[in-house]
């Protein structure tokens, strides 16, 4: 007995000094972080459109780099605002507490832009430039903001995108953020982050590229008989911009110019606006000497083309076809430039999206699937009249597609019970056409859920800032009084399968099935930085199952 235990102390001694004297390798992380997000992006349009793209755009990021094909968006209401930041702080708006692109608040009696922060001016476009904007209504950190106090303030985000929403919220708190402004043509920024533009901005700004971009018809890159991957050119599905006759190719950018009383917003809805900004990020990069400082640097991108095309001509379209192809080539330009300035090994890449976008419904109509558009309106009057006739009085504050605000008030006043109130609306709301599912906030906040819709709906559901009553309609149901283009928000594949791709320092070739999530990102671009995860994050690392 005794010679045993001295052999297993023996043999417990010699494991304790080979695991001491075994060291681990820290590596040197990469000098610059590029998070890029296509607003609106499908990952099918990759696969789709392979063989009209380059080889040095989403093919290298695909062939060379690694990409995570079952990923996901894990809450509701899928908008440009909660994906944003979501993927930079790691968390869903139950914590990042960005709900929407606007939410209803109760003390102002109205709605706000998520970015919404007064106080604050415009800087770089006209006198009647917006300016109130800024990160402040996003409760959490992001990767860049960790990474800033990580390094004693050494570090440098900045955050660009067609879009104020696109740059702010991934630029973070501690970060520089730079949109484009339609009245001017110009990027601009707020007081919120400086006093006046940086020199390399206002440079930029004076090349007037919009003007240029403009004045040349967008006609399609290839010969439009070889887009056989999409619909035909003409058809009832597609929007108009304004002053055109028909949605088609050639579109007369210089003609509909005149039309826009030559407002540069006319930009947006062209895939210029994406070859723009990629100039805009090879200039950020110069201008801010982003990838040159001893510690890690972060550019935000966020392209939002594909979401501008999408919601006009639909993902059947030439247009989107087109689009996609053309952002293909300013991915490729930008990862020649990153790698012929840096060197792969110097810097890493991400591209996700903020949501996906379902067919125009009446498209797939047409194709026998049951997709049709549910205007609230038509069932407004009929709920209204519900609660009067209930209760007394019609309570509800203000509505939309996802969920409905109450005057608590008035139900306290009344001696009921708010949380049975909520659940009489919210079974009440499955009496209409299209709605899949409706949970009270009493509901949400009671009952942790663990799977399925409710999981997802609670994810999107913030205890202090969301509505009385959650809900969700069926697949392929459009929240729409309109009869052309499409959108997004719901919860479903069409709108949450997100596209992850990895390239750069560190990241090996292959590919992966297993399920990730959006909020994944944050802690997977830590770990690559030895960098603490943002505050609130819920998200799980990647990196192993990269290396494995």
């Amino acid at each position: 007995m005794y010679v045993l235990l001295s052999l297993l102390l023996l043999l417990s001694s010699n494991l304790i000094e080979t695991e001491t004297d075994e060291t681990v390798e820290i590596k040197q992380p990469p000098s610059l972080v590029v998070g890029i997000m296509v607003d609106q992006m499908r990952p099918d349009y990759v696969y789709r459109f392979w063989d009209h793209l380059g080889e040095n755009g989403f093919k290298r990021l695909v062939n060379d780099g690694f990409t995570f094909t079952n990923s996901h968006f894990n809450y509701m209401p899928t908008a440009t605002g909660p994906g944003h930041a979501s993927v930079w702080s790691g968390s869903t708006p139950s914590v990042h507490g960005v709900m929407g692109n606007s939410w209803y608040v109760r003390e102002l009696d109205r709605s706000i832009n998520c970015i919404e922060v007064p106080g604050f001016l415009a800087l770089g476009g006209d006198q009647d430039t917006d300016g109130n904007k800024g990160p402040g209504n996003m409760l959490t950190t992001t990767v860049g903001d960790e990474l800033y106090l990580h390094t004693a303030h050494r570090t440098k985000v900045v955050g660009i995108s067609r879009k104020d929403r696109g740059a702010i919220l991934p630029a973070g708190h501690t970060g520089d953020a730079y949109w484009y402004d339609s009245s001017t043509g110009n990027y601009i920024t707020s007081t919120f982050y400086m006093d006046e533009l940086p020199g390399w901005l206002a440079n930029f700004n004076d090349l007037n590229l919009p003007q240029q971009y403009l004045s040349e018809p967008w006609e399609t890159l290839y010969p439009i008989e070889t887009y056989v991957e999409s619909i035909q050119d003409n058809n009832s599905y597609e929007g108009l911009i304004r002053g055109q006759e028909s949605p088609v190719f050639p579109h007369d950018l210089p003609g509909l110019m005149a039309n826009h009383d030559h407002n540069y917003g006319l930009l947006s809805s062209t895939p210029f606006s994406d070859k723009h900004l990629m100039r805009l990020a090879i200039a950020a990069i110069e201008g801010e000497q982003l990838g040159s400082r001893e510690t890690t640097d972060i550019l935000a991108i966020s392209f939002s083309a594909i979401d501008a095309v999408g919601h006009t001509y639909g993902p059947a379209s030439k247009e989107i076809q087109d689009a996609f192809i053309r952002l293909d080539s300013y991915i490729g330009t930008l990862l020649d430039y990153l790698e012929e300035n840096l060197g792969k090994e110097n810097f890493l890449v991400f591209l996700t999206s903020d949501h996906g976008g379902l067919h125009v419904p009446e498209y797939l109509a047409d194709q026998k699937i049951p997709s049709k558009r549910i205007n609230f309106s038509e069932y407004a009057a009929e709920l209204r009249g519900y609660v009067e006739t209930t209760y007394g009085q019609d309570f509800i504050i203000s509505g939309g597609a996802y969920e409905l605000f109450f005057d608590r008030g008035y139900i306290a006043s009344q001696g009921l019970n708010l949380g049975e109130v909520q659940k009489d609306i919210a079974r009440y709301m499955l009496r209409f056409d299209g709605v899949a599912g409706a949970l009270a906030a009493e509901t949400l906040i009671t009952t942790e859920f663990t799977r399925g819709m409710p999981k997802i709906v609670q994810e999107g559901f913030n205890i202090k800032r969301s509505g009385d009553v959650m809900m969700w309609l069926e697949p392929m149901k459009y929240p729409s009084g309109g009869t052309t283009g499409t959108g997004h928000g719901s919860p479903w594949m069409y709108d949450t399968h997100a596209p992850m791709h990895w390239y750069g320092a560190d990241v090996p070739n292959g590919q992966s099935a297993v399920r990730s999530y959006i909020t994944d990102i944050a802690s997977t671009v830590a770990t690559f930085l030895n960098s603490p995860f943002p505050a609130g994050n819920t998200g799980n690392p990647l990196n192993d199952y990269m290396r494995n």
